[in-house]
Protein backbone atom coordinates (compact mmCIF):
# COMPACT_ATOMS: atom_id res chain seq x y z
CA UNK A 1 0.00 0.00 0.00
CA UNK A 2 2.95 2.74 1.01
CA UNK A 3 4.44 1.54 -2.14
CA UNK A 4 1.63 2.12 -4.38
CA UNK A 5 1.25 5.93 -2.54
CA UNK A 6 4.79 6.98 -3.30
CA UNK A 7 4.40 5.40 -6.43
CA UNK A 8 1.53 7.99 -7.05
CA UNK A 9 2.99 10.71 -5.98
CA UNK A 10 6.07 10.59 -8.05
CA UNK A 11 3.43 10.33 -10.69
CA UNK A 12 1.74 13.62 -9.86
CA UNK A 13 5.50 15.03 -9.12
CA UNK A 14 6.43 14.47 -12.83
CA UNK A 15 2.97 15.34 -14.35
CA UNK A 16 3.33 18.56 -12.56
CA UNK A 17 6.81 19.43 -13.68
CA UNK A 18 5.64 18.78 -17.32
CA UNK A 19 2.47 21.08 -17.16
CA UNK A 20 4.68 23.56 -15.86
CA UNK A 21 6.97 22.83 -18.47
CA UNK A 22 4.74 22.93 -21.15
CA UNK A 23 3.16 26.19 -19.81
CA UNK A 24 6.51 27.88 -19.91
CA UNK A 25 7.01 26.67 -23.49
CA UNK A 26 3.86 28.17 -24.65
CA UNK A 27 4.29 31.56 -23.21
CA UNK A 28 7.63 31.72 -24.84
CA UNK A 29 6.01 30.80 -27.85
CA UNK A 30 3.39 33.26 -27.61
CA UNK A 31 5.74 36.60 -26.57
CA UNK A 32 5.98 38.80 -29.22
CA UNK A 33 10.10 39.65 -30.52
CA UNK A 34 10.38 42.82 -32.29
CA UNK A 35 13.38 42.29 -34.46
CA UNK A 36 14.50 45.95 -37.26
CA UNK A 37 15.22 44.46 -40.79
CA UNK A 38 16.61 46.18 -43.72
CA UNK A 39 16.26 44.52 -47.04
CA UNK A 40 14.82 41.65 -45.46
CA UNK A 41 18.26 40.89 -42.97
CA UNK A 42 17.61 40.90 -39.32
CA UNK A 43 19.59 43.71 -38.00
CA UNK A 44 21.59 42.79 -34.62
CA UNK A 45 23.84 46.24 -34.93
CA UNK A 46 22.46 49.81 -34.28
CA UNK A 47 19.62 51.09 -36.66
CA UNK A 48 20.07 54.87 -36.91
CA UNK A 49 16.41 55.85 -38.54
CA UNK A 50 16.45 59.61 -40.76
CA UNK A 51 12.94 60.58 -41.63
CA UNK A 52 11.39 63.58 -43.07
CA UNK A 53 8.42 65.02 -44.11
CA UNK A 54 7.46 64.81 -48.35
CA UNK A 55 7.10 67.90 -50.03
CA UNK A 56 3.88 68.95 -49.71
CA UNK A 57 2.94 67.22 -46.27
CA UNK A 58 2.79 68.88 -43.11
CA UNK A 59 2.37 67.83 -39.28
CA UNK A 60 -0.47 69.26 -37.73
CA UNK A 61 -1.21 70.15 -33.91
CA UNK A 62 -4.61 70.20 -33.13
CA UNK A 63 -6.57 70.33 -29.78
CA UNK A 64 -9.18 67.43 -29.67
CA UNK A 65 -11.88 69.50 -31.17
CA UNK A 66 -9.61 69.76 -34.61
CA UNK A 67 -8.88 73.42 -34.34
CA UNK A 68 -5.39 74.00 -35.95
CA UNK A 69 -3.04 74.68 -33.37
CA UNK A 70 0.34 74.92 -35.07
CA UNK A 71 1.55 73.23 -38.69
CA UNK A 72 4.91 72.47 -39.65
CA UNK A 73 5.94 71.95 -43.34
CA UNK A 74 9.77 70.99 -42.27
CA UNK A 75 10.50 68.20 -39.58
CA UNK A 76 13.26 66.12 -40.00
CA UNK A 77 13.33 63.21 -37.44
CA UNK A 78 16.44 61.02 -36.57
CA UNK A 79 16.73 57.73 -34.06
CA UNK A 80 18.91 55.66 -33.74
CA UNK A 81 18.50 51.82 -31.50
CA UNK A 82 20.52 50.72 -28.75
CA UNK A 83 18.82 47.74 -28.42
CA UNK A 84 18.23 44.90 -30.88
CA UNK A 85 16.25 42.64 -30.47
CA UNK A 86 13.39 41.58 -27.94
CA UNK A 87 10.05 42.51 -26.68
CA UNK A 88 10.60 46.27 -28.03
CA UNK A 89 13.67 48.12 -29.85
CA UNK A 90 14.52 51.27 -28.91
CA UNK A 91 17.11 53.68 -28.07
CA UNK A 92 17.20 57.41 -28.41
CA UNK A 93 16.05 60.19 -30.53
CA UNK A 94 19.13 61.87 -31.64
CA UNK A 95 17.48 64.87 -33.68
CA UNK A 96 14.04 66.31 -34.25
CA UNK A 97 13.03 69.48 -34.93
CA UNK A 98 9.84 71.39 -36.66
CA UNK A 99 10.22 74.13 -38.84
CA UNK A 100 8.44 76.74 -40.85
CA UNK A 101 5.32 76.46 -38.21
CA UNK A 102 2.21 78.69 -38.57
CA UNK A 103 2.74 80.05 -35.33
CA UNK A 104 6.19 79.67 -34.95
CA UNK A 105 9.03 76.77 -34.73
CA UNK A 106 8.80 74.54 -32.08
CA UNK A 107 11.64 74.44 -29.06
CA UNK A 108 12.49 70.70 -28.42
CA UNK A 109 13.59 70.97 -24.71
CA UNK A 110 14.48 67.16 -23.98
CA UNK A 111 14.03 64.84 -27.51
CA UNK A 112 13.77 61.86 -25.27
CA UNK A 113 13.57 58.16 -26.21
CA UNK A 114 11.85 55.64 -28.63
CA UNK A 115 10.65 52.04 -29.02
CA UNK A 116 9.06 49.88 -31.53
CA UNK A 117 7.40 47.16 -30.80
CA UNK A 118 5.85 44.75 -34.03
CA UNK A 119 2.13 44.34 -34.71
CA UNK A 120 1.25 40.63 -35.15
CA UNK A 121 3.00 38.96 -37.86
CA UNK A 122 3.41 41.98 -40.06
CA UNK A 123 6.47 44.22 -41.17
CA UNK A 124 4.52 47.17 -39.18
CA UNK A 125 5.52 48.24 -35.23
CA UNK A 126 3.94 50.47 -32.79
CA UNK A 127 6.00 53.42 -32.26
CA UNK A 128 6.03 55.07 -28.67
CA UNK A 129 7.80 58.15 -27.54
CA UNK A 130 8.90 58.35 -23.82
CA UNK A 131 10.67 61.05 -21.83
CA UNK A 132 10.07 64.24 -24.38
CA UNK A 133 9.29 68.12 -23.74
CA UNK A 134 8.26 70.30 -26.35
CA UNK A 135 7.47 74.06 -25.83
CA UNK A 136 5.07 75.10 -28.75
CA UNK A 137 3.85 78.01 -29.92
CA UNK A 138 0.56 77.89 -30.65
CA UNK A 139 -2.56 79.74 -31.49
CA UNK A 140 -3.80 78.83 -27.99
CA UNK A 141 -0.54 80.65 -26.81
CA UNK A 142 2.43 78.74 -25.37
CA UNK A 143 2.03 74.88 -25.29
CA UNK A 144 4.39 72.54 -23.35
CA UNK A 145 3.97 68.98 -24.42
CA UNK A 146 5.23 66.03 -23.01
CA UNK A 147 5.24 62.26 -23.64
CA UNK A 148 5.34 59.20 -21.20
CA UNK A 149 5.28 56.04 -23.08
CA UNK A 150 3.06 58.08 -25.21
CA UNK A 151 2.01 55.51 -28.58
CA UNK A 152 2.78 57.89 -31.52
CA UNK A 153 1.43 55.98 -34.82
CA UNK A 154 3.01 53.26 -36.86
CA UNK A 155 6.05 52.09 -38.66
CA UNK A 156 4.71 50.65 -41.72
CA UNK A 157 7.46 48.24 -43.17
CA UNK A 158 8.78 48.00 -46.12
CA UNK A 159 10.61 44.74 -48.31
CA UNK A 160 12.11 47.57 -49.93
CA UNK A 161 11.89 51.07 -51.04
CA UNK A 162 10.96 54.09 -48.38
CA UNK A 163 9.14 52.77 -45.22
CA UNK A 164 6.84 55.36 -43.12
CA UNK A 165 6.40 57.23 -40.09
CA UNK A 166 2.43 57.17 -39.94
CA UNK A 167 1.74 59.69 -36.53
CA UNK A 168 -1.38 59.91 -35.00
CA UNK A 169 -1.09 60.68 -31.21
CA UNK A 170 -2.70 62.60 -28.17
CA UNK A 171 -0.32 64.57 -25.92
CA UNK A 172 -0.68 65.90 -22.96
CA UNK A 173 -0.24 69.66 -23.66
CA UNK A 174 -0.57 72.76 -20.83
CA UNK A 175 -3.54 75.53 -21.65
CA UNK A 176 -5.14 72.98 -23.61
CA UNK A 177 -5.05 69.95 -21.92
CA UNK A 178 -4.47 67.37 -24.26
CA UNK A 179 -3.11 68.46 -28.19
CA UNK A 180 -3.28 65.54 -31.30
CA UNK A 181 -0.43 65.52 -33.59
CA UNK A 182 -0.81 63.89 -36.94
CA UNK A 183 1.51 63.50 -39.94
CA UNK A 184 3.18 60.65 -41.91
CA UNK A 185 6.94 61.07 -42.55
CA UNK A 186 8.95 58.43 -45.00
CA UNK A 187 11.80 56.87 -43.86
CA UNK A 188 14.80 58.27 -46.30
CA UNK A 189 17.55 55.92 -44.43
CA UNK A 190 17.92 52.94 -44.37
CA UNK A 191 15.61 52.05 -47.22
CA UNK A 192 13.74 48.44 -47.07
CA UNK A 193 13.22 48.56 -42.91
CA UNK A 194 10.70 46.61 -41.55
CA UNK A 195 9.87 44.83 -38.22
CA UNK A 196 10.33 40.88 -38.10
CA UNK A 197 10.65 38.60 -35.37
Amino acid sequence: MLRIKEKEMKFIKIVAALTTLLSLLVFAADASATTLEVNGVAKNSSVTIEAALPGGVSMLLTDTGNVAANTWAVAPLVMKTSTFTGTTVGGSITGMSFTTGTEGNVTVDTAGSFSIERIGTTTNGTLRWSGSKLTIPSFFGPLTCTTSNTDIGTLSGVAAGNAKVIVNAVLPCTVIGTAKLSGTYTVTNPLGLGVTS
